[in-house]
């Protein structure tokens, strides 16, 4: 055991205490032998002392006179005072001056002043154990941008970049503003890369600004592949042109393929529609879906405008009209399938609220409404309205430790619900929903049954050989998530543990407790942060199973133990 550095430790933990305003901090240390000679226990003794507290704080502002009334009285400037760790009555900590420095100095570049210089001066009275603190601001001259130049725009003009910036000349200098600016020239589908700084030159009342811009490629083909429990293997092609007729549109065509969808879609990006803000979509589509209970063939066109209220709050309003052919199968498998052709035509409504922007790692709240609206301009088939609310919250227990949870619920309004195509109506349970189940399969069922014939081809009575069950789905809905997620970095990186309680339910037409309860489901896995994404193998165990769930028909078992679990296999995160 080395002594010296023991020692060191000492001052160490004596010069951490100081800085975080306990000066009288005294240490010391004993060391105890163990059952071996080469083991010892080292024990740190620590008596605090009392601490340093703010007596007063007081501020001293330079330069013009009105500056003072301009900055003291201004509401970001109160805030920032009210939110500073410097308060008086609090412990003076001076490992805290460089942080509290850094707040008063970025609200006054918000305030307008480019070239704000803030010192923190302290008189201790270490007998009285109190600190009178100055904040000393010298604001230098509000400043209002005069020139900004554009570099690295290869092949659009920098007039177009500025205005994708929303910075003006002649509008006061603002750093939340400079920020906000290269945030969505970042977000433009064409940039990859972007700065805004301020070049040397005289401190003044205008100021010159300086963008540097990379482009992405122009084109690009983006090809992958997966594999699923509920899909099996899929695949994504893509082309996409980031400067489509030489106006910096995106246009992109993909094709996705798996064996429960096909798709091949067009999607035309307007950037800038009305402002820096707001962007419009033209989206052709062609779509075969095989689910459970139906198939469907769709093509049609959705039309989107887009609103970035900020990094935290997007906003949509679409038109979308399609085409569709759905057949379903009947309860008698002998029989031919139902086929419906009709359109829809229906506003829809969403928005996005996500606290945890711009993060690696979700934390927070996020809240997803959406309503629709169908049947308007009278080129539709069914009328209905559809409202759905989906709220997220992501907590970390622990650096290791994050509790995951999810709520969503959902309601139609039509006058005849039993009529709707399949693909309108609400279903639960899968892979990104009540795991205890595979997709779609929580909730209302039929059955499907293959008919026995006598020798001329007549169906026998009564002879009805059970098949399978299909999900009906329905206009009302509800399920919850909650899992903690155990990162096991130690092992192996990236490698981590899960597990969660799901449960839902969905109903044909109104909430009926006592007719369908809510359902549940527990389970666990493993995950693997893999650089595609979380690749997840996921287990869930049906606590309450109904008699369909585990193909009973008419007092006979068709099922086996496996129809209580759901194995599931996926890339990318569960919600």
């Amino acid at each position: 055991m080395n002594d010296i550095e023991i020692r060191k430790d000492v001052i160490r933990i004596r010069d951490f205490y100081n800085q975080h305003g306990f000066p009288n901090a005294k240490v010391h240390y004993r060391i105890e032998s163990k059952s071996k000679k080469w083991k010892k226990k080292v024990v740190f003794f620590i008596d605090e002392g009392s601490p340093i507290r703010i007596k007063n704080i007081s501020f001293n502002v330079s330069g013009k006179p009105h500056y003072q009334k301009v900055i003291m009285n201004s509401p970001k400037f109160m805030r920032v005072r009210r939110q500073s760790k410097y308060q008086v009555g609090r412990r003076y900590a001076t490992i805290l001056k460089s942080q509290v420095k850094g707040q008063y100095t970025q609200v006054l570049k918000n305030l307008g002043f480019a070239y704000a210089n803030v010192t923190l001066s302290a008189a201790v009275d270490t007998a009285k154990l109190s600190a009178n603190l100055t904040v000393n601001i010298d604001p230098g001259p509000r400043t209002y941008i005069n020139n900004i130049s554009v570099e690295g725009a290869k092949t659009v003009s920098d007039h177009y970049v500025i205005r994708e910036s929303g910075l003006h000349k002649g509008e006061q200098f603002s750093l939340k503003a400079l920020r906000n600016a290269q945030q969505q020239i970042f977000n433009h589908p064409l940039f990859q890369f972007v700065t805004i700084n301020i070049p040397e030159q005289p401190k003044d009342s205008t100021i010159n600004l300086r963008m540097q811009v990379r482009e992405s490629p122009l084109r690009t083909v983006r090809a992958s592949v997966g594999f699923g429990t509920e899909d099996y293997l899929r695949g994504q092609l893509s082309w996409t042109d980031r400067n489509a007729l030489g106006h910096a549109h995106k246009f992109t065509i993909s094709g996705k393929a798996s064996f429960t969808q096909q798709s091949l879609n067009l999607n035309y990006l307007f950037p800038y529609a009305f402002n820096r803000k707001s962007s419009f979509v033209i989206s052709p589509l062609a779509e075969h879906l095989l689910e459970p209970s139906y198939e469907l063939y769709s093509v049609g066109i959705t039309n989107s405008f887009i609103y970035q209220y900020s990094r935290h709050i997007t906003g949509s309003v679409s038109y979308q009209f399609t085409r569709n052919n759905e057949n379903s199968p009947l309860s008698n498998a002998q029989l031919p399938d139902t086929t419906q052709s009709y359109n829809l035509s229906s506003l829809q409504f969403s928005g996005f609220y996500n606290q945890a922007a711009g993060r690696r790692s979700p934390i927070g709240w996020s809240v997803q409404p959406y309503a629709e609206i169908s049947g308007i301009f009278g080129s539709a088939t069914y009328q209905f309205e559809k409202l759905s609310l989906e709220v997220r919250r992501f907590t970390h227990l622990t650096k290791t430790t994050t509790l995951a949870t999810r709520l969503q619920g959902g309601r139609i309004f039509a006058s005849h619900v039993d009529s709707l195509p399949h693909n309108i109506r609400f279903y639960v349970g899968g892979t990104n929903s009540v795991r205890g189940w595979y997709r779609d399969e929580l909730g209302p069922k039929r059955v499907v049954t293959n008919s026995v014939k006598d020798s001329t081809g007549n169906v026998l009575p009564d002879t009805s050989a059970f098949k399978k069950y299909v999900p009906e789905g329905g206009r009302t809905f509800f399920a919850f998530n909650f899992e903690i997620r155990q990162a096991i970095d130690a092992l192996v990186r990236g490698f981590g543990l899960a597990a969660f309680l799901d449960g839902g339910q969905v109903w044909k037409n109104s909430v009926n407790l006592n007719a369908r309860p809510v359902q549940f489901a527990a389970g666990g896995g493993i995950r693997y942060s893999s650089p595609i994404g979380p690749v997840r193998l996921y287990v869930g165990y049906k606590l309450n199973p109904t008699d369909k769930d585990l193909n009973r028909y008419r007092g006979h078992n068709y099922g086996n133990a496996w129809n209580r679990i759901a194995i599931h296999i996926s890339v990318g995160r569960a919600f």
